[in-house]
Protein backbone atom coordinates (compact mmCIF):
# COMPACT_ATOMS: atom_id res chain seq x y z
CA UNK A 1 0.00 0.00 0.00
CA UNK A 2 2.99 2.09 0.54
CA UNK A 3 4.37 1.28 -2.32
CA UNK A 4 1.22 2.82 -4.24
CA UNK A 5 0.88 5.50 -2.29
CA UNK A 6 4.44 6.49 -3.20
CA UNK A 7 3.95 5.94 -6.91
CA UNK A 8 0.67 7.57 -7.40
CA UNK A 9 2.70 10.69 -5.28
CA UNK A 10 5.71 10.25 -8.00
CA UNK A 11 3.25 10.37 -11.13
CA UNK A 12 1.05 13.63 -9.65
CA UNK A 13 4.84 14.97 -9.09
CA UNK A 14 5.88 13.61 -12.32
CA UNK A 15 2.64 15.44 -14.00
CA UNK A 16 2.28 18.20 -12.19
CA UNK A 17 5.51 20.17 -11.87
CA UNK A 18 6.19 20.32 -15.76
CA UNK A 19 2.73 21.37 -15.59
CA UNK A 20 3.55 24.00 -13.24
CA UNK A 21 6.40 25.06 -15.29
CA UNK A 22 4.76 25.05 -18.31
CA UNK A 23 1.97 27.27 -17.03
CA UNK A 24 5.21 29.55 -15.52
CA UNK A 25 6.24 29.75 -18.76
CA UNK A 26 3.23 30.13 -20.66
CA UNK A 27 2.52 33.20 -17.91
CA UNK A 28 5.91 34.57 -18.39
CA UNK A 29 5.89 34.62 -22.38
CA UNK A 30 2.15 36.20 -22.10
CA UNK A 31 3.47 39.12 -19.76
CA UNK A 32 6.79 39.65 -22.58
CA UNK A 33 4.46 39.66 -25.28
CA UNK A 34 2.28 42.14 -23.46
CA UNK A 35 5.37 44.12 -22.29
CA UNK A 36 6.73 43.97 -26.07
CA UNK A 37 3.10 45.40 -27.25
CA UNK A 38 2.50 48.03 -25.02
CA UNK A 39 6.28 49.18 -25.27
CA UNK A 40 5.33 49.47 -29.03
CA UNK A 41 2.71 51.33 -28.82
CA UNK A 42 3.96 53.93 -26.18
CA UNK A 43 6.57 54.14 -28.74
CA UNK A 44 4.33 55.49 -31.33
CA UNK A 45 2.35 57.55 -29.05
CA UNK A 46 5.18 59.40 -27.79
CA UNK A 47 6.65 59.94 -31.18
CA UNK A 48 3.39 61.13 -32.63
CA UNK A 49 3.28 63.67 -29.85
CA UNK A 50 6.76 64.76 -30.34
CA UNK A 51 6.04 65.12 -34.13
CA UNK A 52 2.92 67.25 -33.12
CA UNK A 53 4.85 69.41 -30.74
CA UNK A 54 7.87 69.84 -33.58
CA UNK A 55 5.37 70.95 -36.25
CA UNK A 56 4.03 73.81 -33.94
CA UNK A 57 7.64 74.69 -33.22
CA UNK A 58 8.34 74.65 -37.03
CA UNK A 59 5.50 77.08 -37.73
CA UNK A 60 6.55 79.76 -34.78
CA UNK A 61 10.12 79.91 -36.13
CA UNK A 62 8.76 79.85 -39.85
CA UNK A 63 6.28 82.95 -38.63
CA UNK A 64 9.13 84.67 -37.21
CA UNK A 65 11.93 84.63 -39.77
CA UNK A 66 9.10 84.85 -41.92
CA UNK A 67 8.46 88.32 -40.53
CA UNK A 68 11.77 89.75 -40.85
CA UNK A 69 12.10 89.10 -44.52
CA UNK A 70 8.68 90.44 -45.41
CA UNK A 71 9.46 93.52 -43.38
CA UNK A 72 12.72 94.09 -45.72
CA UNK A 73 10.34 93.14 -48.75
CA UNK A 74 8.40 96.34 -47.98
CA UNK A 75 11.69 98.14 -47.43
CA UNK A 76 13.46 97.37 -50.41
CA UNK A 77 11.20 94.90 -53.20
CA UNK A 78 12.61 91.93 -54.96
CA UNK A 79 12.80 92.27 -58.75
CA UNK A 80 10.05 91.50 -60.56
CA UNK A 81 10.27 88.59 -62.90
CA UNK A 82 9.40 89.28 -66.28
CA UNK A 83 6.20 87.93 -68.24
CA UNK A 84 8.36 87.59 -71.06
CA UNK A 85 11.12 84.74 -71.10
CA UNK A 86 14.13 85.45 -71.37
CA UNK A 87 14.23 88.97 -69.74
CA UNK A 88 16.13 90.38 -67.14
CA UNK A 89 13.64 90.80 -63.54
CA UNK A 90 12.64 94.50 -63.53
CA UNK A 91 14.33 96.34 -60.28
CA UNK A 92 12.25 98.63 -58.73
CA UNK A 93 13.17 102.37 -57.79
CA UNK A 94 14.51 102.57 -54.03
CA UNK A 95 13.15 105.43 -52.53
CA UNK A 96 15.78 108.51 -52.49
CA UNK A 97 13.81 111.13 -50.47
CA UNK A 98 13.58 110.62 -46.85
CA UNK A 99 9.52 111.14 -46.98
CA UNK A 100 9.15 108.09 -49.17
CA UNK A 101 11.71 105.89 -47.69
CA UNK A 102 9.65 106.89 -44.13
CA UNK A 103 6.37 105.95 -45.39
CA UNK A 104 7.93 102.15 -46.17
CA UNK A 105 10.00 101.89 -42.92
CA UNK A 106 6.87 102.60 -41.30
CA UNK A 107 4.50 100.12 -43.74
CA UNK A 108 7.24 97.49 -42.61
CA UNK A 109 7.01 98.51 -38.80
CA UNK A 110 3.18 97.85 -38.69
CA UNK A 111 3.51 94.81 -41.27
CA UNK A 112 5.43 92.50 -37.85
CA UNK A 113 3.05 92.30 -34.81
CA UNK A 114 5.76 92.07 -32.72
CA UNK A 115 8.18 95.17 -31.24
CA UNK A 116 11.09 95.52 -34.53
CA UNK A 117 13.31 97.96 -35.61
CA UNK A 118 13.42 98.13 -39.15
CA UNK A 119 16.10 101.20 -40.86
CA UNK A 120 18.04 101.79 -43.38
CA UNK A 121 22.20 102.96 -43.66
CA UNK A 122 22.95 104.97 -47.12
CA UNK A 123 25.90 104.49 -48.60
CA UNK A 124 26.03 108.15 -47.81
CA UNK A 125 26.45 107.78 -44.39
CA UNK A 126 22.70 108.86 -44.19
CA UNK A 127 20.82 107.00 -41.60
CA UNK A 128 16.67 105.99 -41.02
CA UNK A 129 15.11 104.17 -38.46
CA UNK A 130 12.05 103.87 -36.61
CA UNK A 131 10.98 101.14 -33.69
CA UNK A 132 8.91 99.95 -31.64
CA UNK A 133 9.63 100.02 -28.23
CA UNK A 134 5.59 99.26 -26.78
CA UNK A 135 2.30 99.61 -28.72
CA UNK A 136 2.35 103.31 -28.90
CA UNK A 137 5.49 104.35 -28.33
CA UNK A 138 8.28 104.66 -31.26
CA UNK A 139 12.01 105.59 -31.81
CA UNK A 140 12.92 107.48 -34.67
CA UNK A 141 16.78 107.78 -35.54
CA UNK A 142 18.05 109.93 -38.25
CA UNK A 143 21.26 110.97 -39.61
CA UNK A 144 22.53 112.99 -42.82
CA UNK A 145 25.44 112.05 -44.28
CA UNK A 146 28.76 112.70 -42.08
CA UNK A 147 26.49 114.02 -39.11
CA UNK A 148 25.06 113.52 -36.10
CA UNK A 149 22.29 110.97 -34.84
CA UNK A 150 19.55 112.40 -33.27
CA UNK A 151 16.78 110.27 -31.93
CA UNK A 152 13.08 111.06 -31.07
CA UNK A 153 10.52 109.63 -28.85
CA UNK A 154 6.49 109.69 -30.93
CA UNK A 155 3.66 107.64 -30.78
CA UNK A 156 3.29 107.36 -34.37
CA UNK A 157 3.10 108.31 -37.90
CA UNK A 158 2.80 112.09 -38.21
CA UNK A 159 2.69 112.75 -34.65
CA UNK A 160 5.11 115.32 -32.74
CA UNK A 161 8.35 114.13 -32.36
CA UNK A 162 10.41 114.38 -28.84
CA UNK A 163 14.18 114.43 -29.17
CA UNK A 164 15.66 112.18 -26.53
CA UNK A 165 19.16 112.06 -27.76
CA UNK A 166 21.82 113.22 -29.82
CA UNK A 167 24.69 110.43 -30.94
CA UNK A 168 27.61 109.73 -32.64
CA UNK A 169 26.47 106.63 -34.82
CA UNK A 170 28.26 105.69 -38.04
CA UNK A 171 25.98 103.16 -39.68
CA UNK A 172 28.96 102.11 -42.46
CA UNK A 173 30.64 100.99 -39.35
CA UNK A 174 28.53 98.66 -37.82
CA UNK A 175 28.87 94.59 -38.33
CA UNK A 176 25.22 94.06 -39.66
CA UNK A 177 26.04 97.07 -42.73
CA UNK A 178 29.94 95.54 -42.90
CA UNK A 179 29.11 91.91 -43.17
CA UNK A 180 26.08 92.47 -45.50
CA UNK A 181 28.32 94.70 -48.13
CA UNK A 182 31.22 91.95 -47.48
CA UNK A 183 28.83 89.07 -48.55
CA UNK A 184 26.65 91.07 -50.96
CA UNK A 185 23.64 89.51 -50.40
CA UNK A 186 20.42 89.23 -47.52
CA UNK A 187 22.77 88.15 -44.76
CA UNK A 188 21.43 87.37 -40.90
CA UNK A 189 23.18 88.28 -37.73
CA UNK A 190 24.47 86.41 -35.17
CA UNK A 191 22.27 85.50 -32.60
CA UNK A 192 22.73 88.80 -29.67
CA UNK A 193 21.66 89.75 -26.49
CA UNK A 194 19.43 93.03 -26.26
CA UNK A 195 21.25 94.99 -23.04
CA UNK A 196 18.80 97.09 -22.25
CA UNK A 197 15.96 95.16 -22.87
CA UNK A 198 17.24 91.88 -21.58
CA UNK A 199 16.34 89.66 -24.47
CA UNK A 200 17.99 87.71 -27.40
CA UNK A 201 17.27 89.17 -31.04
CA UNK A 202 19.01 89.06 -34.46
CA UNK A 203 19.06 91.21 -37.62
CA UNK A 204 18.23 90.18 -41.28
CA UNK A 205 20.14 92.80 -43.46
CA UNK A 206 19.94 93.32 -47.31
CA UNK A 207 22.06 95.05 -49.31
CA UNK A 208 20.23 97.79 -51.52
CA UNK A 209 21.03 99.14 -55.22
CA UNK A 210 19.54 101.30 -57.60
CA UNK A 211 17.88 100.11 -60.76
CA UNK A 212 21.34 100.88 -62.40
CA UNK A 213 23.19 98.33 -60.10
CA UNK A 214 24.74 101.64 -57.87
CA UNK A 215 24.77 100.97 -54.45
CA UNK A 216 22.78 102.73 -52.36
CA UNK A 217 23.25 100.76 -48.62
CA UNK A 218 21.83 98.35 -46.57
CA UNK A 219 18.13 97.64 -45.00
CA UNK A 220 18.28 96.06 -41.62
CA UNK A 221 15.24 94.45 -39.85
CA UNK A 222 15.84 93.62 -36.04
CA UNK A 223 13.05 91.06 -34.37
CA UNK A 224 13.40 89.78 -30.63
CA UNK A 225 13.25 86.22 -29.86
CA UNK A 226 11.52 86.57 -26.85
CA UNK A 227 8.27 85.46 -28.26
CA UNK A 228 9.84 81.81 -29.23
CA UNK A 229 10.89 80.99 -25.82
CA UNK A 230 7.00 82.05 -24.43
CA UNK A 231 6.02 80.20 -27.42
CA UNK A 232 7.80 76.56 -25.92
CA UNK A 233 6.91 77.36 -22.77
CA UNK A 234 3.19 77.11 -23.55
CA UNK A 235 3.21 73.62 -25.44
CA UNK A 236 1.86 70.54 -24.07
CA UNK A 237 4.50 68.74 -23.71
CA UNK A 238 3.60 65.92 -20.46
CA UNK A 239 4.96 65.45 -17.31
CA UNK A 240 9.25 65.90 -18.21
CA UNK A 241 9.06 67.11 -21.68
CA UNK A 242 11.29 69.93 -23.05
CA UNK A 243 11.54 71.78 -26.21
CA UNK A 244 14.01 73.93 -27.05
CA UNK A 245 15.81 76.05 -29.85
CA UNK A 246 20.08 76.40 -30.03
CA UNK A 247 22.20 77.07 -32.77
CA UNK A 248 24.37 74.55 -34.43
CA UNK A 249 27.22 74.79 -31.62
CA UNK A 250 24.37 74.36 -28.79
CA UNK A 251 23.91 78.50 -27.86
CA UNK A 252 20.60 78.60 -26.67
CA UNK A 253 17.43 80.65 -28.74
CA UNK A 254 14.62 79.89 -26.90
CA UNK A 255 13.74 77.09 -24.13
CA UNK A 256 10.04 75.87 -22.63
CA UNK A 257 12.43 75.62 -19.40
CA UNK A 258 11.92 77.96 -16.54
CA UNK A 259 15.91 78.86 -16.97
CA UNK A 260 17.49 81.86 -18.26
CA UNK A 261 19.07 81.81 -21.85
CA UNK A 262 22.47 84.64 -20.93
CA UNK A 263 24.08 85.56 -17.85
CA UNK A 264 26.35 88.39 -16.74
CA UNK A 265 29.83 88.10 -16.72
CA UNK A 266 32.13 88.80 -13.94
CA UNK A 267 32.61 92.54 -13.29
CA UNK A 268 32.09 93.77 -16.70
CA UNK A 269 28.36 93.02 -16.50
CA UNK A 270 28.62 91.75 -19.94
CA UNK A 271 26.00 88.68 -21.12
CA UNK A 272 27.50 85.79 -22.00
CA UNK A 273 24.99 83.24 -24.42
CA UNK A 274 24.40 79.74 -22.12
CA UNK A 275 24.51 76.66 -24.31
CA UNK A 276 22.68 73.74 -24.00
CA UNK A 277 25.44 71.75 -22.86
CA UNK A 278 25.16 74.31 -19.45
CA UNK A 279 21.14 73.47 -19.14
CA UNK A 280 20.12 72.66 -15.50
CA UNK A 281 18.15 69.78 -17.23
CA UNK A 282 19.70 65.82 -17.97
CA UNK A 283 16.78 65.71 -20.99
CA UNK A 284 18.24 69.04 -22.61
CA UNK A 285 21.83 67.87 -22.31
CA UNK A 286 20.98 64.40 -23.17
CA UNK A 287 19.19 65.23 -26.18
CA UNK A 288 21.83 67.89 -27.51
CA UNK A 289 23.93 65.49 -27.44
CA UNK A 290 22.00 62.80 -29.03
CA UNK A 291 21.50 65.30 -31.85
CA UNK A 292 25.28 65.81 -32.27
CA UNK A 293 25.76 62.61 -32.61
CA UNK A 294 23.72 61.68 -35.07
CA UNK A 295 24.68 65.25 -37.47
CA UNK A 296 27.88 63.74 -36.41
CA UNK A 297 27.44 60.20 -38.89
CA UNK A 298 24.41 60.71 -40.70
CA UNK A 299 23.77 63.99 -43.17
CA UNK A 300 20.22 65.71 -42.35
CA UNK A 301 18.40 67.91 -45.43
CA UNK A 302 16.68 71.24 -43.97
CA UNK A 303 13.69 70.58 -43.05
CA UNK A 304 13.50 67.02 -42.63
CA UNK A 305 11.73 66.42 -39.54
CA UNK A 306 14.15 63.39 -37.27
CA UNK A 307 13.21 60.79 -34.93
CA UNK A 308 15.90 59.56 -31.98
CA UNK A 309 15.67 56.89 -29.49
CA UNK A 310 18.04 56.58 -26.54
CA UNK A 311 18.60 55.88 -22.77
CA UNK A 312 19.16 58.41 -20.16
CA UNK A 313 20.34 57.34 -16.80
CA UNK A 314 18.61 53.73 -17.55
CA UNK A 315 15.58 55.14 -18.98
CA UNK A 316 14.38 55.52 -22.92
CA UNK A 317 13.87 59.02 -24.20
CA UNK A 318 12.72 59.99 -27.60
CA UNK A 319 14.45 62.81 -29.17
CA UNK A 320 13.10 64.47 -32.60
CA UNK A 321 14.52 67.44 -33.94
CA UNK A 322 14.72 69.48 -37.47
CA UNK A 323 17.49 71.58 -38.30
CA UNK A 324 16.36 75.28 -39.93
CA UNK A 325 18.93 76.46 -42.49
CA UNK A 326 18.15 79.15 -45.15
CA UNK A 327 20.93 81.16 -47.76
CA UNK A 328 20.80 84.10 -46.16
CA UNK A 329 22.93 82.06 -42.94
CA UNK A 330 20.21 80.79 -41.03
CA UNK A 331 21.45 77.31 -39.24
CA UNK A 332 19.12 76.82 -36.21
CA UNK A 333 18.08 73.35 -34.41
CA UNK A 334 14.23 72.75 -33.01
CA UNK A 335 15.29 70.12 -30.66
CA UNK A 336 12.00 68.47 -28.21
CA UNK A 337 12.27 65.71 -26.36
CA UNK A 338 10.48 63.31 -23.71
CA UNK A 339 11.06 59.85 -21.30
CA UNK A 340 8.84 57.18 -22.38
CA UNK A 341 8.12 56.49 -19.09
CA UNK A 342 5.82 59.82 -19.31
CA UNK A 343 3.15 57.65 -22.26
CA UNK A 344 3.96 54.71 -20.21
CA UNK A 345 1.13 54.83 -17.07
CA UNK A 346 -1.95 53.86 -19.18
CA UNK A 347 -0.56 50.68 -20.62
CA UNK A 348 1.64 49.47 -17.71
CA UNK A 349 -1.79 49.56 -16.18
CA UNK A 350 -3.70 47.48 -18.35
CA UNK A 351 -0.46 45.24 -18.94
CA UNK A 352 0.10 44.48 -15.59
CA UNK A 353 -3.86 43.49 -15.35
CA UNK A 354 -3.89 41.47 -18.11
CA UNK A 355 -1.14 39.58 -17.06
CA UNK A 356 -2.82 38.90 -13.57
CA UNK A 357 -5.74 37.97 -15.32
CA UNK A 358 -3.53 35.68 -17.65
CA UNK A 359 -2.19 33.93 -14.79
CA UNK A 360 -5.30 33.17 -12.92
CA UNK A 361 -6.88 32.22 -16.59
CA UNK A 362 -3.93 29.85 -17.33
CA UNK A 363 -4.27 28.13 -13.83
CA UNK A 364 -7.75 27.11 -14.32
CA UNK A 365 -7.40 26.07 -17.93
CA UNK A 366 -4.76 26.29 -20.78
CA UNK A 367 -7.16 26.72 -23.54
CA UNK A 368 -8.82 30.21 -21.42
CA UNK A 369 -5.33 31.38 -21.22
CA UNK A 370 -4.75 31.23 -25.02
CA UNK A 371 -7.65 32.99 -25.71
CA UNK A 372 -6.87 35.53 -23.50
CA UNK A 373 -3.56 36.10 -24.93
CA UNK A 374 -4.92 36.10 -28.76
CA UNK A 375 -7.42 38.69 -27.22
CA UNK A 376 -5.46 41.21 -25.63
CA UNK A 377 -2.53 40.96 -28.51
CA UNK A 378 -5.53 41.46 -30.79
CA UNK A 379 -6.59 45.16 -29.17
CA UNK A 380 -3.52 46.41 -29.06
CA UNK A 381 -2.26 45.29 -31.85
CA UNK A 382 -5.66 47.58 -33.10
CA UNK A 383 -3.95 50.40 -30.65
CA UNK A 384 -0.52 49.93 -32.40
CA UNK A 385 -1.82 50.12 -36.47
CA UNK A 386 -4.42 53.19 -35.05
CA UNK A 387 -1.18 55.10 -34.17
CA UNK A 388 1.22 53.66 -36.90
CA UNK A 389 -1.91 56.00 -39.46
CA UNK A 390 -1.75 58.46 -37.41
CA UNK A 391 2.01 59.49 -38.14
CA UNK A 392 1.88 58.07 -41.78
CA UNK A 393 -1.20 60.10 -43.41
CA UNK A 394 -3.44 57.18 -43.55
CA UNK A 395 -7.20 56.57 -43.02
CA UNK A 396 -7.42 56.34 -39.20
CA UNK A 397 -8.72 52.59 -38.66
CA UNK A 398 -11.98 51.63 -36.69
CA UNK A 399 -10.96 50.62 -33.36
CA UNK A 400 -13.79 48.62 -32.38
CA UNK A 401 -12.70 48.05 -28.58
CA UNK A 402 -15.34 48.27 -25.69
CA UNK A 403 -13.56 47.75 -22.64
CA UNK A 404 -13.53 49.40 -19.19
CA UNK A 405 -9.94 48.80 -18.25
CA UNK A 406 -6.51 50.95 -19.03
CA UNK A 407 -6.80 49.63 -22.48
CA UNK A 408 -10.02 50.67 -23.34
CA UNK A 409 -9.55 54.34 -22.01
CA UNK A 410 -6.20 53.95 -24.07
CA UNK A 411 -8.17 53.54 -27.14
CA UNK A 412 -10.57 56.04 -26.13
CA UNK A 413 -7.51 58.41 -25.25
CA UNK A 414 -5.99 57.38 -29.10
CA UNK A 415 -9.42 58.87 -30.62
CA UNK A 416 -8.83 61.72 -29.22
CA UNK A 417 -5.21 62.13 -29.91
CA UNK A 418 -6.26 61.38 -33.39
CA UNK A 419 -8.30 64.17 -33.59
CA UNK A 420 -6.15 66.82 -31.60
CA UNK A 421 -3.23 65.66 -33.95
CA UNK A 422 -5.02 65.71 -37.45
CA UNK A 423 -7.22 69.10 -36.54
CA UNK A 424 -7.23 72.63 -35.31
CA UNK A 425 -8.43 73.06 -31.68
CA UNK A 426 -9.53 76.37 -32.75
CA UNK A 427 -12.12 75.69 -36.04
CA UNK A 428 -11.73 71.89 -36.37
CA UNK A 429 -10.32 72.00 -39.71
CA UNK A 430 -7.12 69.82 -40.70
CA UNK A 431 -3.90 71.37 -39.38
CA UNK A 432 -0.74 71.85 -41.46
CA UNK A 433 1.17 68.16 -40.54
CA UNK A 434 -2.13 66.43 -40.79
CA UNK A 435 -2.87 67.64 -44.81
CA UNK A 436 0.76 67.31 -45.68
CA UNK A 437 0.30 63.52 -44.41
CA UNK A 438 -2.78 63.19 -46.31
CA UNK A 439 -1.31 64.51 -49.40
CA UNK A 440 1.62 62.10 -48.96
CA UNK A 441 -0.30 59.14 -48.58
CA UNK A 442 -2.30 59.63 -51.88
CA UNK A 443 0.69 60.22 -53.59
CA UNK A 444 2.14 57.02 -52.42
CA UNK A 445 -1.02 55.13 -53.53
CA UNK A 446 -1.07 56.92 -57.27
CA UNK A 447 -0.10 54.60 -60.17
CA UNK A 448 0.29 55.80 -64.26
CA UNK A 449 -3.00 53.89 -64.15
CA UNK A 450 -4.38 55.89 -61.58
CA UNK A 451 -2.46 59.56 -61.45
CA UNK A 452 -3.25 61.90 -59.20
CA UNK A 453 -4.34 65.43 -60.30
CA UNK A 454 -5.17 68.62 -57.21
CA UNK A 455 -4.62 71.77 -57.01
CA UNK A 456 -3.42 73.91 -53.71
CA UNK A 457 -4.78 77.43 -52.63
CA UNK A 458 -2.66 79.43 -50.05
CA UNK A 459 -5.32 81.66 -48.28
CA UNK A 460 -4.11 84.68 -46.27
CA UNK A 461 -6.86 86.97 -44.57
CA UNK A 462 -6.87 90.20 -45.62
CA UNK A 463 -7.72 93.24 -42.45
CA UNK A 464 -7.84 90.27 -40.11
CA UNK A 465 -5.25 92.15 -38.00
CA UNK A 466 -7.54 94.80 -38.00
CA UNK A 467 -10.11 92.93 -35.99
CA UNK A 468 -7.51 91.08 -33.36
CA UNK A 469 -6.37 94.93 -32.74
CA UNK A 470 -9.38 97.01 -32.40
CA UNK A 471 -11.72 93.76 -30.88
CA UNK A 472 -10.07 91.62 -29.18
CA UNK A 473 -8.34 87.95 -29.86
CA UNK A 474 -11.39 86.74 -28.79
CA UNK A 475 -13.41 88.35 -31.66
CA UNK A 476 -10.92 87.20 -33.67
CA UNK A 477 -11.11 83.56 -32.84
CA UNK A 478 -14.80 84.18 -34.01
CA UNK A 479 -13.93 85.69 -37.55
CA UNK A 480 -11.18 82.35 -38.06
CA UNK A 481 -13.69 79.88 -36.94
CA UNK A 482 -16.77 81.50 -38.94
CA UNK A 483 -14.21 81.74 -42.08
CA UNK A 484 -13.15 78.00 -41.71
CA UNK A 485 -17.36 77.14 -41.85
CA UNK A 486 -17.36 78.84 -44.87
CA UNK A 487 -14.11 77.21 -46.57
CA UNK A 488 -15.78 73.89 -45.28
CA UNK A 489 -18.88 74.68 -46.67
CA UNK A 490 -17.48 75.83 -50.46
CA UNK A 491 -15.32 72.39 -50.93
CA UNK A 492 -16.78 68.86 -52.22
CA UNK A 493 -16.22 65.84 -50.12
CA UNK A 494 -12.82 64.82 -51.06
CA UNK A 495 -11.65 68.29 -50.58
CA UNK A 496 -9.80 69.29 -47.55
CA UNK A 497 -9.10 72.80 -45.84
CA UNK A 498 -6.36 73.44 -42.83
CA UNK A 499 -5.26 75.91 -40.94
CA UNK A 500 -1.31 76.51 -41.42
CA UNK A 501 -1.47 79.18 -38.30
CA UNK A 502 -2.54 82.78 -37.49
CA UNK A 503 -5.04 83.80 -40.48
CA UNK A 504 -3.37 81.39 -42.87
CA UNK A 505 -5.39 78.22 -44.63
CA UNK A 506 -4.93 76.28 -47.75
CA UNK A 507 -7.04 73.73 -49.49
CA UNK A 508 -6.76 71.18 -51.35
CA UNK A 509 -8.72 70.74 -54.35
CA UNK A 510 -8.60 66.67 -55.42
CA UNK A 511 -8.35 65.82 -59.57
CA UNK A 512 -8.40 69.42 -60.16
CA UNK A 513 -5.40 69.89 -63.07
CA UNK A 514 -6.46 73.26 -64.35
CA UNK A 515 -5.42 76.54 -63.57
CA UNK A 516 -8.73 78.20 -64.55
CA UNK A 517 -11.03 75.93 -62.46
CA UNK A 518 -8.94 76.37 -59.77
CA UNK A 519 -8.48 79.89 -59.85
CA UNK A 520 -12.77 80.00 -60.13
CA UNK A 521 -13.28 77.96 -56.93
CA UNK A 522 -10.53 80.28 -55.45
CA UNK A 523 -12.67 82.88 -56.90
CA UNK A 524 -15.72 81.52 -54.96
CA UNK A 525 -13.73 80.80 -51.58
CA UNK A 526 -12.60 84.91 -51.37
CA UNK A 527 -16.15 85.53 -52.41
CA UNK A 528 -17.80 83.54 -49.97
CA UNK A 529 -14.85 84.67 -47.00
CA UNK A 530 -15.98 88.48 -48.18
CA UNK A 531 -19.24 88.43 -46.50
CA UNK A 532 -19.60 89.79 -43.58
CA UNK A 533 -19.14 88.23 -40.38
CA UNK A 534 -21.35 88.97 -37.41
CA UNK A 535 -19.66 89.82 -33.90
CA UNK A 536 -20.22 91.26 -30.23
CA UNK A 537 -22.53 93.87 -29.96
CA UNK A 538 -24.05 94.39 -32.88
CA UNK A 539 -20.51 94.63 -34.80
CA UNK A 540 -20.33 93.00 -37.84
CA UNK A 541 -16.93 92.35 -39.39
CA UNK A 542 -15.54 92.30 -42.61
CA UNK A 543 -12.26 90.63 -44.34
CA UNK A 544 -10.78 89.78 -47.25
CA UNK A 545 -8.37 87.17 -48.70
CA UNK A 546 -5.33 87.04 -50.83
CA UNK A 547 -5.07 83.63 -52.96
CA UNK A 548 -2.41 81.61 -54.37
CA UNK A 549 -2.92 78.75 -56.59
CA UNK A 550 -0.80 76.02 -57.72
CA UNK A 551 -0.96 72.77 -59.44
CA UNK A 552 0.73 69.08 -58.80
CA UNK A 553 2.40 67.95 -60.83
CA UNK A 554 2.77 70.79 -62.85
CA UNK A 555 4.15 73.32 -60.37
CA UNK A 556 5.98 70.95 -58.15
CA UNK A 557 6.39 67.22 -57.34
CA UNK A 558 6.25 67.55 -53.50
CA UNK A 559 4.26 69.89 -51.45
CA UNK A 560 6.90 72.11 -49.82
CA UNK A 561 7.31 73.35 -53.45
CA UNK A 562 3.32 73.15 -53.82
CA UNK A 563 3.12 75.81 -50.65
CA UNK A 564 6.20 77.84 -51.99
CA UNK A 565 4.86 78.54 -55.54
CA UNK A 566 1.32 78.79 -53.91
CA UNK A 567 2.22 81.01 -50.87
CA UNK A 568 4.44 83.48 -53.82
CA UNK A 569 1.11 83.37 -55.64
CA UNK A 570 -0.96 84.77 -52.68
CA UNK A 571 1.52 87.46 -51.84
CA UNK A 572 1.19 88.72 -55.20
CA UNK A 573 -2.14 88.61 -55.07
CA UNK A 574 -2.21 90.96 -51.62
CA UNK A 575 0.65 93.26 -53.62
CA UNK A 576 -2.22 93.78 -56.06
CA UNK A 577 -4.45 94.20 -53.67
CA UNK A 578 -2.34 96.79 -51.32
CA UNK A 579 -2.02 98.87 -54.79
CA UNK A 580 -5.41 98.70 -56.01
CA UNK A 581 -6.66 99.72 -52.47
CA UNK A 582 -4.12 102.87 -52.48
Amino acid sequence: MRGAVLKQSSLQRLFILPFIFLMICLALTIGWFLYRAGDDATEVLARNALMEVMGRVSQSIERQTLSARESLNVVAPPPVPSAKAGEAPAILPFPKDRKQLEERLWLANFLIDDASYVYFGGADGSFLGIKQESPNVFMYSVREPEGKDYVYHLRGPNTEMTLTTVQDYEPRKRPWYTQTVERGRQTWSSVYTDFRQKHLGINLSKPVYDTDGTFLGVANSSIGLRQLTEFLQKLPLGRNGVAFVTELKGDMIATSLDEPLHEVKGDTGEFTRLKAQQSKSPLVQQAFAEVQRHLATQRVEPGQLVLLGARAEGSKIEVAFRLHHDDAGLDWLAISAAPRSDFLGSVTGGVYQTLLLGLVAVCLTFVIGFLLLRWVLRDIRKLTLAAKSIGNGSPFPALNIDRNDEIGQLAHSFQEMERNLRTDRLTNVLNRDSLIAQIDFRRRNSSEANPLHFAMLFIDLDRFKAVNDEHGHDEGDKVLIAIAERLQHTLRHDDSVARFGGDEFVVYLHGVSDMEIARTIADKIRHSVNKPIDGRNGNSYTVDASVGVSLYPADGLDVETLLRVADSRMFDQKRLHRMLSV
